[in-house]
């Protein structure tokens, strides 16, 4: 028997005025062509940062 894996989705929440700052950012056309969405804007930033982070460990 085959099965699929589901795929989990963790739900973070964030700081309302943190999101706002981030939506108007988002509305710049440069940061839309480079990142298609709120949220894929939102993990490439704290991966860059953790990154960053862990490189300096």
């Amino acid at each position: 028997m085959v099965t699929k894996k589901k795929k989990s989705q963790n739900t973070v929440k964030i700081d309302e005025k943190l999101l706002k700052r981030v939506k108007n950012l988002f509305k710049e056309e440069e940061i839309r062509i480079e990142y298609p969405t709120v949220k894929s804007f939102i993990n490439m930033a704290v991966l860059k940062l953790l990154k960053e982070k862990e490189g300096k460990l």
